[in-house]
């Protein structure tokens, strides 16, 4: 088995089901394909339907003999609630800990060391990985993992892909326990909330095990090897807190798992959205997995009025809007930036380096832009780390076609197909037609 490293796999991600939610999505999904005609719905696709076709899905499904059976575990009619859908995007830190970080994205990556992404942004297909078999008789393989540990305030913990249950893991390197890394345990700590670490039984026993911080956990400081952080999802893993345990055990109120992972490629992969089986009778599962991407957006704003009006007008766009926002205005005094106050200009140069770094970083697709703060941006440029991308995703010949036409697609980007100037009520617009997201999905 070859070895993933940095240039191959900088970010991850895991894709995280709560709930059992898209059975239950798959389920009421298959019941409309198969009764349209018979309850004159409007469309074959539940997608589709509106909210007063898709309040009567539970009470027909009920009432139908054939269907009834099926939805005794209950349906989901609705995407996830929260925007991000099911992703977490996790950034690696190669650079302290490899060791910990080839294994934790050869596992994301279902063992594999191709660079192909299960979805691409562009062609929403579903590539399946011919999954290894490990020491324990185990696919090498988070998918379908249990998040087997919740606790409030303090982590998720999943990677027991042998017993499901925390007992068990098993690494990359022959199923061994690996060492500890000096950098992991050294220069970083468990001090907010997003840090990935290795969970163990103790020194040097570290497999396949790993664990997500809720907030600051110093206990875990110098005994877990951090070896990254999330960089996006965050209110994913707002909810996976939220099916904490209720007692002291750990395991969750509801069913958590990992429904699919693999690596993040900037500009090609989603970075948000979820999972929809599509009803298919020629498919041997009688459905096909469909990858629903929804864009990443800031939001720069002079105002918190402003900013909520922009969630309220993208609110059913399908768009990931969860990132804070980038507020322009002291509201105590109810100026605005305008560059002649040494205290504005300050705000404005944070405002603009922390934009920055979320998109240096990959943590958003696309800053949307109030056009009273349209000014801080003449001289807005792109970070570096949008041309390498771009650069990567050409370099990688096992990507295949639909990475060289992304390249392509992608190849005269510009900022003002990133950084977007717009109204509230043309937010939606803007980024379905104007954005460098649009090119992608049309």
């Amino acid at each position: 088995m070859s070895k993933i490293d940095s240039q191959v796999c900088p970010y991850c991600y895991i894709d995280v089901d709560i709930n059992n939610h898209r059975s239950k999505l798959s389920v009421a999904a298959a019941f409309v394909d198969a009764t349209d005609s018979r309850y004159g719905f409007s469309s074959k696709d539940l997608r589709k339907l509106g909210g007063s076709e898709l309040s009567r899905i539970p009470d027909l499904m009920e009432s139908d003999h054939e269907w009834s059976e099926k939805a005794a575990n209950g349906i989901e009619i609705r995407p996830p609630a929260c925007a991000s859908g099911n992703r977490i995007i996790l950034r690696l830190y190669w650079d302290i800990a490899p060791i910990a970080c080839e294994n934790f994205a050869t596992l994301c990556t279902n063992g594999t060391t191709s660079l192909t992404p299960l979805i691409s942004m562009s062609t929403n297909k579903v590539q399946v990985p011919k999954v290894p078999i490990g020491q324990s008789g185990k696919p090498l393989s988070y998918k379908n993992c249990p998040v087997h540990r919740i606790i409030k305030g303090f982590i998720m913990q999943s990677g027991d892909f042998v017993f499901g249950n925390g007992s068990g893991g098993e690494s990359i390197y022959n199923g061994k326990k690996f060492k500890d890394e000096k950098g992991g345990l050294q220069l970083k700590k468990h001090d907010r909330r997003g840090i990935l670490s290795m969970g163990n039984s103790g020194k040097n026993s570290n497999t396949s095990q790993f664990f997500i911080t809720f907030g600051p956990a110093p206990q875990c400081d110098g005994k877990h090897v951090i070896f990254g952080e999330v960089i996006s999802g965050w209110d994913v893993l707002d909810a996976v807190e939220a099916a904490a345990a209720v007692g002291d055990g750990g395991a969750p109120a509801v069913s958590v798992s990992i429904t699919a992972s693999g690596a993040y490629h900037p500009l090609y992969s989603p970075g948000a959205g979820y999972w929809f089986d599509q009803p298919d009778a020629e498919s041997f599962s009688g459905c096909t997995p469909v990858f629903v991407s929804r864009p990443r957006v800031g939001v720069v704003a002079p105002t918190v009025a402003v900013y909520e009006k922009f969630l309220k007008c993208i609110d059913s766009g399908g768009v990931c809007a969860s990132c804070i926002p980038f507020l322009t205005m002291n509201e105590e005094e109810g100026g605005t930036i305008t560059g002649t106050d040494t205290a504005t200009c300050t705000s404005a140069n944070i405002i603009l380096e922390e934009v920055s770094r979320q998109l240096e970083i990959f943590a958003v697709d696309i800053v949307l832009v109030a056009p009273v703060n349209a000014k801080l941006f003449q001289s807005f440029e792109l970070p570096p780390s949008w041309k390498e991308a771009q650069e990567r995703i050409m370099g990688c010949q096992s990507v295949g076609t639909s990475a060289r036409s992304t390249s392509a697609l992608l190849s005269k980007l510009g900022t003002n197909e990133v950084i977007l100037v717009a109204k509230p009520a043309d937010a939606i617009a803007a980024i379905y037609e104007m954005s460098w997201v649009s090119k992608m999905l049309s």
